[in-house]
Parts: C-alpha cells; structure tokens; sequence
C-alpha cells in the first residue's frame, strides 16, 4: 500500500510563529521554539521510514514562496506540498485530496505542536489503515482537538463532512464517521503546545527527561543560558 505520512508546517518566519507564547518568549526565541518543534517531529517521523517500503515522507506547508524558511529543518528526501484553503479544515482536506489523486492510498497528517509524540504513534496510525481500510484513525489532544487524522483513499468521501478545529473537533468527527459506516480507532491522548499553560508543562517534561524531543531540549537548554546572563 503506498503511503504518506505528512507533517503540516508553518514557515518559521519570526513573528508569525507561536504568537501567543509572546508573552514569554520573544518572536526570536518563539521561532526558534518552533524549528526545533518541526526537527523533533521529522525525526520522530523519520525513525519509521526506513521500515515501511512505499512510505513516503511529505511536508505540506505555507505560505507560498517560503520554501527557504525551511532550510532550517533537518529532513532528507521528504516531498514538498504547498497547503491550498483558508482555514486548517479545508487545508487538510486539500492536502488528502492532493495526495490521493497523486496515487496514495493511505494518509497520515499530523501537525507541528506536540514535539513530545513518539514515533509510535505514527507507526500506528499507518498500522490501524492498513489493517482495516474502513478505519479513520484519530489522535486526539486532551482539550478535545486532533493532533493526527489517517485516511484510506476509500474513505475520501468522508472529507468534504470533517470539521477538525475546536474544542469538539473529536465529537463532530466521531459522528460523521459513524454517519459514512466507517470505524474509528483513536490514538493514544496527547498534549499540544500553543499557550503559556502547554508551554510550562512542556518545559516540565524536558527539566525531567520525560521526552525525546532533543532539539526542543536543546532550546530549553539555550534559553536557560540566555536568562542567567
């Protein structure tokens, strides 16, 4: 089954990234936070490729003409998709519906704000689709948003019914995929990091090595620095 697994990305540009950390970063050090969000999330990410023959690696971003921004970003042979629509719901459809009319059958999307997932959680995500093509695969955030979403081709149609933003984004899907006679499995629960509140939380977590995120460890590390001179 040929395969995607795609990370959904802003273009590290400063000042347009992580804005409501301002408050306690500066837009320097808020960009910096987010390259090393998208470093730790492509490693994660590339620690399966090697293990599954028809995966490709995909980095769908924007905005346009900010290819460059990314050079900041250590991957390797992973495609480029520019995000088409104005709001994240209709991005992601667009970026399923690009990939499926490019020839893939199963598609995993997660974006760029839990640094701390593990790569298991894409490698089963990729295992729940190809087990039961009938499967939309979920990985909720414990604020009742999605960090991930897998679709099979066969369930494209399902698309154009999914609303994946707010706080009810797992109820609204969960109906719809029941309304389609689909099934869904859900991911383990995960955090997201977008305000003060995640940010402290995820500072906890490296101070006590309950991650793998190293570049984001390595950012908590610099900032320390930073503060004590």
């Amino acid at each position: 089954m040929k395969e995607a697994l795609v990370l959904m990305a802003e273009a590290p540009i400063q000042g347009q990234v992580k804005t409501q950390l301002f408050d306690l970063l500066s837009p320097e050090d808020a960009t910096e936070l987010y390259v090393a969000f998208l470093n730790d999330t492509v490693r994660a990410m590339e620690e399966i490729y090697d293990e599954r023959e028809e995966l490709s690696l995909v980095l769908c971003y924007r905005p346009e003409g900010a290819e460059e921004a990314f050079e900041q970003v250590e991957r390797e042979g992973s495609l480029m998709l520019l995000q088409r629509g104005q709001t994240l719901t209709e991005r992601i459809r667009n970026c399923f519906t690009d990939l499926f009319k490019a020839g893939f059958e199963a598609v995993v999307i997660a974006g760029a704000d839990t640094p701390t997932l593990p790569a298991d959680a894409f490698y089963e995500a990729l295992e729940q689709l190809n087990e039961n093509t009938n499967r939309v695969v979920i990985g909720p955030t414990d604020k009742g948003s999605v960090y991930l979403i897998g679709l099979h081709h066969t369930s494209a149609k399902l698309l154009d019914e999914l609303h994946l933003e707010g706080s009810d984004a797992i109820a609204q899907i969960s109906q719809q995929v029941q309304t389609f006679g689909r099934e869904l499995s859900l991911l383990p629960e995960w955090y997201s990091v977008n305000n003060p509140d995640e940010f402290e939380r995820l500072k906890a977590d490296v101070s006590s090595n309950k991650t793998e995120a190293r570049r984001t460890q390595k950012f908590f590390k610099m900032l320390a620095k930073r503060t004590a001179t």
